[in-house]
């Protein structure tokens, strides 16, 4: 049975799971999806047609779906489409998708989202990602698994982070973040090193990790004069290569085909 505070305001298109707990001043907006388990604390803001799965802890002020930050338009059909088993602490804003994007903004699993972060619109959050206190995510950003990035980490617009990435506190970038690394500082922000600490973690063979740090040394420690982009060509010829490293090499692949280093640019609308 759903419990329900007196002052929450719920519009009557509004579909609840089983079990759900609304509390003082939370209001659900029109054909808003609420999955089994959720739990508002108080003074949330669910808007219109937005999608939220199962068990789902929700803290105070937080504002989930509203139109996205476009100036001069406003658009009302986008969606966000959240997953389950996620957390979002106080004051978490996250858009709606746009017709810029691809209409939806998305968020996998068991994700935990600190007091005041923000995703903007048309942006992507896979499983399993932390972002600290008043991390800033401009629109159309994707976010792979397991990433962390630390409190008032900003990207601008259309940057992916690779799976298992970690930056440090105030960092700011404005290209890919590529996989398994740690990434620290702002314009540029650069890579510092594999996240060991976090493969190690994630159960990661110490073969793989052991392939990986000599693929990184090889891409972000040469002497030799070369580009990354023309180390990558050279390790990615190589036989047997570790699924991982495989997967480095791809992400830094396409990332260099954009001329600021951003591949989901190459799709803007």
């Amino acid at each position: 049975m759903a419990k329900i505070a007196p002052t929450a305001m719920i519009d009557k298109s509004a579909q609840l799971g089983e079990a759900v707990s609304i509390g003082p001043g939370c209001v659900i907006g029109p054909n808003v999806t609420l999955g089994d388990g959720c739990e508002l604390r108080a003074n949330v803001y669910i808007a219109h047609d937005t999608i939220v799965g199962r068990n789902n802890l929700i803290y105070a002020n937080c504002v989930l779906g509203e139109e996205p930050q476009i100036v001069g338009e406003l658009e009302t059909d986008a969606k966000l489409i959240i997953g389950d088993n996620n957390t979002f602490r106080e004051n978490v804003i996250i858009h709606a998708g746009s017709s810029r994007g691809e209409g939806q903004t998305v968020i996998g699993n068991n994700n935990y989202l600190m007091i005041g972060s923000h995703l903007g619109h048309d942006c992507e959050m896979e499983d399993n990602g932390i972002l600290g206190n008043y991390v800033q995510i401009a629109g159309h950003c994707k976010l792979e698994h397991n990433v962390f990035l630390n409190a008032f980490t900003a990207l601008q617009p259309f940057v992916t982070v690779g799976r298992f990435t970690f930056t440090a506190g105030a960092s700011h970038s404005y290209s890919d973040l590529p996989p398994f690394v740690r990434a620290s500082g702002g314009y540029p922000c650069k890579v510092r090193g594999l996240n060991l600490i976090g493969l190690q973690r994630a159960g990661f063979s110490p073969d793989s990790i052991d392939q990986l740090k000599v693929a990184f040394r090889r891409l972000y420690r040469r002497r030799d004069g070369k580009s990354i982009v023309q180390a990558v060509a050279d390790v990615a010829n190589e036989n047997g290569l570790d699924e991982q490293v495989r997967y480095l090499l791809e992400f830094l692949q396409r990332s260099h085909q954009h001329r600021y280093g951003r591949y989901r640019e190459l799709f803007r609308h």
